[in-house]
Parts: structure tokens; sequence; C-alpha cells
């Protein structure tokens, strides 16, 4: 593949907090802790300390959660190092979307991958993680892939935890992600890596699972599940200060007060920030008088009986978005992680709430943007004679540059604009001289001047447009292949481009760059 780049604040695509976050802005560099870049990383990695016991409660869950399954060489080696003291970790995350979901979460897991394999010494070991998020509860947002501009659907009815749901109905979906597939079939090993993960009676999370592993795991990715018993006993002290205190929102609040004055706040804290975990539900926790009760017809509980309930079984509580990476810092060695714009956004608000529960917070990397085109996209594309940023302007932008391009002419008559204001301002300059009431005379006639122009600016444009029509109809078909709605990577499915490139992972390993802040429009070859 080629690559081309645009830089990110030019495609008009990622909020301001996030690109001023890159370009390392005063306002928002007391909301960090280390830089998102190889010497913030490694400063990272170098103060970052994990105990011999949260070591090995987080390699026997790994062992525990990999049972069954053939770890092969690269995950095995990478779990053997988290086992030694002073090994640390690059996570990144996603919930469990059907069949890996959009472009954008494999992107994330080689973003991981690479950081990892980069930054890792002998000294000191960095290996990638992928966190499952399986006790995400919104169904509508994992339950679809779209494969070759097909939705694909998995009819599943919602209920509580998505990692915990069972795949009744998978294999008319498996045969539907077939079609979807056509005109290329799929190939053998993609078919039965897919039935095998996918298979009737399995969890989603252990679907996700089978599958990242069968993509992944040639590049040593851990993938871990936080909805585990054991693991979620280091939560319990965490969660309890929550119950206790309401602390996330005293202490986020302090960062949203920070940013509210220039950025948009990303999440707002509630008064408690937990959720309980059941058997087809997950529903929010909320005060009530001196005790708790859950929302959508959960239980209620006294202070003695929540907290006796969080010491027996921590399993059953949850973090929401903003104590989850709380959560995650302290079952892992992070020293980073990959996320996407809006995680960047809400991670930015979290480092009073890391420094209440003295957590280290890593590191906060803004994962590669991409986009993929054809040859034959590509080529259509260059041959407009216009910068690849144009992929990402508004399209009456973009037609009216391919028309001045082509036309030869410039149909923007700003310098005739800029000359009639000048030639009517020094008018009216003299007719006040003379007579100060033919000032309002003046500026009536300079605003007829200007109307007119501007419709011959608009006929001019038109013009254009008709003698560039071929060229604006190639424009716009390629920009629907880039952006079918929205970003590409928000929506499209990894899978067609996997089954006749076996490569593909490989090459975009070494494509894409989380260092390097550009957005990244790859050519196939």
């Amino acid at each position: 593949m080629q690559r081309h780049t645009v830089p990110y604040k030019a495609t008009g695509r990622f909020a301001p907090i996030v690109t001023d976050y890159l370009a390392d802005a005063p306002a928002l560099r007391a909301l960090h802790t280390h830089r998102p870049d190889r010497p913030g990383i490694l400063k990272a990695a170098a103060e970052r300390r994990f105990t011999d016991a949260q070591r090995a409660t987080l390699v026997d869950a790994l062992h525990r959660q990999y049972a069954g399954l053939e770890m092969g060489d690269a995950v095995r080696h990478n779990l053997e190092l988290l086992a030694r003291p002073g090994t640390c970790t690059v996570t990144t995350g996603h919930q469990l979307c059907l069949f890996t979901g959009p472009l954008y979460v494999p992107f994330k897991i080689l973003n991981a991958v690479r950081i990892a394999h980069e930054l890792s010494t002998p000294e000191r070991p960095i290996v990638p993680v992928f966190w499952m998020a399986t006790e995400d509860h919104d169904l509508a947002e994992v339950d679809h892939a779209w494969v070759n501009g097909q939705r694909v659907q998995w009819p599943a009815t919602a209920g509580g935890a998505v990692g915990r749901m069972e795949l009744k109905g998978i294999g008319p979906v498996l045969d539907a992600l077939e079609r979807a597939m056509a005109p290329a079939p799929l190939n053998d090993a993609l078919r039965s890596a897919l039935h095998t993960a996918y298979a009737e009676g399995r969890t989603l999370a252990e679907a996700t699972r089978r599958l990242v592993h069968h993509l992944f795991g040639a590049f040593g990715i851990l993938i871990i599940d936080g909805d585990d018993p054991e693991l979620k006993r280091a939560f319990v002290p965490i969660a309890e200060r929550e119950l206790l205190e309401g602390i996330t929102a005293q202490v986020v609040q302090r960062a949203n007060d920070q940013l509210a004055p220039t950025y948009a706040v990303q999440v707002n804290p509630r008064p408690l920030n937990l959720f309980h975990l059941a058997e087809g539900r997950r529903a929010r926790i909320e005060r009530e008088g001196d005790g708790f009760r859950v929302l959508d017809g959960g239980p209620s509980f006294t202070r003695s009986e929540v907290l006796a309930a969080l010491a027996e079984r921590p399993q059953e509580f949850s973090p929401n978005v903003l104590l989850r990476p709380i959560y995650q810092c302290t079952v892992l060695p992070d020293v980073a992680y990959v996320g996407g714009g809006g995680e960047v956004a809400y991670w930015l608000q979290l480092r009073p709430l890391f420094e209440a529960f003295d957590v280290p917070m890593p590191a906060v990397v803004l994962r590669t943007s991409a986009g993929v085109l054809t040859t034959k996209q590509a080529r259509h594309w260059s041959s407009l004679g216009i910068g690849w940023e144009y992929l990402f302007r508004p399209v009456e932008e973009v037609h009216a540059r391919i028309a001045t391009q082509h036309s030869g002419v410039d149909t923007v008559l700003a310098a005739e604009r800029e000359q009639l204001a000048r030639v009517h301002a020094d008018l009216r300059a003299r007719l006040i001289r003379v007579d100060p009431t033919l000032e309002k005379a003046a500026l009536a006639q300079e605003h007829r001047a200007l109307r007119g122009l501007e419709r011959l600016e608009s006929k001019l444009l038109r013009a254009a447009k008709r003698r560039s029509q071929d060229l604006i109809g190639r424009a716009d078909a390629v920009r629907a292949a880039f952006m079918p709605s929205g970003l590409q990577e928000r929506r499209d499915n990894i899978l067609p481009w996997l089954n006749t490139r076996p490569a593909l992972l490989s090459e975009l390993l070494e494509l894409l760059d989380p260092f390097d802040t550009q957005f990244s429009v790859l050519v196939e070859e």
C-alpha cells in the first residue's frame, strides 16, 4: 500500500481539544501526566510501579481467561514477560463489535502493538493489551457490521452486559456475512476462524476474544476481560469510596471547570458512577436516603448491605465510563492508552481522579485515523489536481475548486470585490465632502454593485462547473467511497480487505504510525 497524509487539523474532523492536545497547548498541560510521544511513554514506564501481588492476580486472570484457547508463541511469550517485575503494558480497548466492527478497532489494536514493539527493551519490556469492554450494555453499538456497504446484523435482544450474552441465532448472521463478501468468496482460513469464534452457545465475549486472537495473536496482543471476579477484587476500594464519598463527581468537576470555558466537555459525572450487574440487567446505582437503590427494578441496599455485597460479590459492580480507566490502570501496569478522539477528550477530564485514587495515569495516545482507496480511485483523485485534504472539505468547496482548477479561470471574484469596495469607499468619501446627505445613496449604490458582482460570480461558477461535470462526478464517486456516511473508518468492516489480502494487518502495522499525527490515506496496490 501507498500512504498519503493530511494533518488532522486540516481534515476538520477532530475536536479542538484533540488537536490542541496533540500540539501541546499550554491550557491542557495540567490535565495529563505524560506526553503522547516516545519520550513521554518511556518516562511513564520508568516511573510505573506495580506490586508483585497485583502482577500475580493479573497473570493468573489471563491464564484463566485463555483456558481452552491455543495461545501461540507470541502471546505465550508476552504473558511470560508480563509475569516478570518491571514489565509494563500499552492498552487499547473497545466494545465487542460484531466481527471487530468498524475499521478503527483494528487500527487501535495495531497502534498498541506498534508502540509496544517500538518501545519495549530487555530491561523494561512493554506488551500490548486489548481490553474487551464486556460490561457495556449498549447492544445497538455492537450488534452489526458494515460489509461491502451492507449492514449485517445479529437480531439479539438487549439485556445487561453484552459480553455475557449468548450468541443465539448467530448461524444466519454468518450466512449473511458470506453473502455480503461477494464477489470474492470467503477464504477457508477466515471462514473457519469466524465459525469457530461465533459458534452457537458461546458468549459475545468468548467470540470476540477468539476472533481478535486469530487476527492479532501473532503480534502478541494479550486480550483481557475486566468482567472477572478476581480482577474485580482490586476494584473494591475504588467502588467503596465512590459509594461512600461520591468522589468522582467531586474531582472530575474540577477538570471540567478548567475545560468548559474553551472546550466542549465530553462526559459529565453523575452523583454515583457505578452500575450493578445482574442476569439480563446492567443498571445505575443511586443514593436513596441513607441507602442505595438500583434502577430498572433492581434491588435496594442499606449502607452496610451494599458494602457487604461489594466485598462478597465484587463482580456485581461495574464502573461507568469515568471509572473504567481507573479500574483498568489498577489491574494493568499501563504506561499508555490508545484511544479515539472522544476517548482522548474524556481521559483529559480524569487526571484529578487518578490522583485521588493514587493510580498512575498513563500517556493517552490518539489512535491513527485512516481511510482506504483503490488504485483506480486514487488515480482519479490525483487527476483532479487538488490536494488530498479536499477529500474532507464540504462538497460545494470541492466542486468550486475543481471548476476553478480546470476552467483556467478563478471563479471566486475576491480581488474584484476588494477593488469594487475601494472604488466605492473613495467615491463615498468624495460625495460626503460635497454633501453629507449623499452617503446613504452612495451606500445603496455600493450594495447594488456588490450584489451584481455576486450574481456574476455565481453564474461564472455554474458555467465552470458545467465544463467540469465529468471531473466533479469523478470526485463525488471517490468521496462517496472514502466517506460513505462520515469517515470510512467509522463504518466499514475490515473483513473484505482481509479476505483478499491475508498480509493486510502486517502492512497496516508498518503504515500506521501512532506518533505521526496525520490522517493516513491508504492506496491499495
